[in-house]
């Protein structure tokens, strides 16, 4: 099982801190002890000088009074009476013992002060020479309690040490716990996340890092989910184009396949051998122009255009040109009225855009009917007084396979393409098209260019 985040740094945390812990009390355990150790050679120490100046001082006494019989009385007198105080003295002349209080033979150098142990007893021992060099003196005292102090030190700390351990492990345990909650709910939320509800979001309660951390996953959340309707609302898109697109293709195919199988298989008379002839050639002409848009299409997404600085009045005029043969078939009087006026834009797709939308007016158009074509500032303008559209029209002009008039267009070539791809090209030159239009009024196009020379 792996540990989760907040345990990780709890065990960390914990361990460091009881290194820590352990550390300054065996240091703090250790310095009392050497504080222990000198206080008591100090105050050893000083009851050896103290004991070495009192033989002096009672030596010289005798030697003048004779209050003594010998030395050794006076050694006898001192080593009784501190035997009592648990000290205990041994008096040496020329290295030999003269005399001792107890049965034990310090080994150690002149004026020194050392450690050692006998009768199961630690002992502190101070040799110095006394009288003038004459004596050697040897304090010994019994110093055991310094092991037992450190023993109970040890386990005092020992025990301070469990216990603040145990206190702190506690209180440690509920602090992360609490502080581990923000994750805890945000590791919820991803989780409800991975499993498909997008819908959730992180609690954002608070000032702290936590907060700062939710209000930021919520906003990728949102970004997600935004990204994840534009995909779902792009596939969907993409499914009807699609779906129309094999409708378009299957009908024209369909009319070919079958007028070719009657010129195959009927005998017929010429008159209607020329008409199935004529519908072959339109439906294939229709083929071909859904084929060109397509590919126009494909080309505007896929490549990058050269924008070059570009007279819009030339572009008009010339796509007027090409539409006047159209024009005057269908009795619609065209009339281009331009100045000059330079935009940043790619000839070829500029001169498709206003070629359909020139040429989709004229269609819209009756017999008589007139359209007007001019540009001034930064916009362009197609006007129509043919049949309009109504407002669920204008809606849906610009989509893919969509027709005003499905039977008409379809009739006259139409795949409802045309729309889609002035749309797809005025997007590509950081314009805008707006379509003004009511049924029996016309149809007034605005191109509004943003960038100029």
């Amino acid at each position: 099982m792996k540990m989760r985040f907040w345990q990780k740094t709890y065990i960390f945390t914990l361990i460091l801190f009881l290194i820590c812990l352990n550390v300054g009390i065996l240091s703090l355990t250790v310095y009392t002890y050497r504080q222990n150790v000198e206080a008591t050679e100090t105050a050893a120490a000083a009851q050896q000088y103290y004991i070495a100046m009192s033989f002096e001082r009672d030596y010289e006494d005798m030697t003048k009074t004779n209050s003594y019989s010998s030395p050794m009385l006076l050694m006898q007198s001192f080593g009784s009476y501190y035997a009592n105080k648990d000290v205990f003295l041994t008096f040496k002349e020329n290295d030999n013992i003269v005399f001792s209080n107890f049965a034990y033979n310090y080994n150690i150098g002149k004026n020194s002060l050392t450690y050692t142990v006998f009768d199961n007893n630690r002992h502190i021992v101070i040799s110095s020479d006394i009288c003038d060099g004459k004596y050697e003196m040897i304090f010994a005292k019994n110093v055991e309690h310094l092991d037992s102090e450190f023993k109970s030190l040890m386990l005092t700390y020992a025990l301070t040490a469990i216990g603040v351990s145990m206190i702190l492990a506690i209180f440690l345990y509920v602090i992360l716990k609490k502080l581990s909650k923000p994750l805890e709910k945000l590791r919820n939320t991803t989780e409800t996340i991975e499993s498909g509800d997008f819908s959730v979001t992180a609690e954002e309660k608070g000032n702290d890092e936590f907060t700062l951390l939710a209000k930021s996953f919520n906003a990728m959340l949102a970004k997600i989910n935004e990204q994840m309707a534009a995909l779902k609302n792009e596939a969907e898109t993409k499914q009807i184009l699609v779906d129309n697109m094999a409708h378009e293709l299957r009908t024209p195919l369909t009319s070919i396949h079958g007028y070719a199988e009657f010129l195959e298989k009927a005998n017929t008379t010429e008159k209607r051998r020329l008409t199935a002839i004529r519908y072959i050639i339109s439906e294939s002409e229709r083929l071909q122009k859904i084929s060109e848009i397509l590919l126009d299409s494909a080309f505007i997404r896929e490549n990058d255009i050269e924008m070059v600085n570009t007279d819009l009045a030339t572009i008009l005029f010339d796509a007027t040109i090409k539409l006047q043969a159209k024009a005057k078939k269908a009795d619609v009087t065209v009339v281009c009225e331009s100045s000059s006026m330079v935009v940043n834009g790619n000839d070829t797709l500029l001169s498709m855009l206003f070629y359909n939308l020139i040429e989709n007016a004229i269609k819209a158009c009756s017999a008589g009917g007139k359209v007007a074509i001019s540009c001034f500032e930064n916009q362009a303008i197609i006007e129509d007084n043919g049949k309009g559209m109504s407002q669920e029209q204008l809606l849906h002009i610009t989509e893919p396979f969509y027709r005003t008039d499905k039977s008409r267009s379809r009739a006259e070539g139409g795949a409802g393409l045309g729309l889609a791809l002035c749309n797809q090209i005025v997007q590509t030159h950081n314009a805008n098209m707006i379509f003004n239009s009511e049924p029996g009024k016309g149809t007034k196009v605005f191109v509004n260019f943003t960038s100029r020379k």
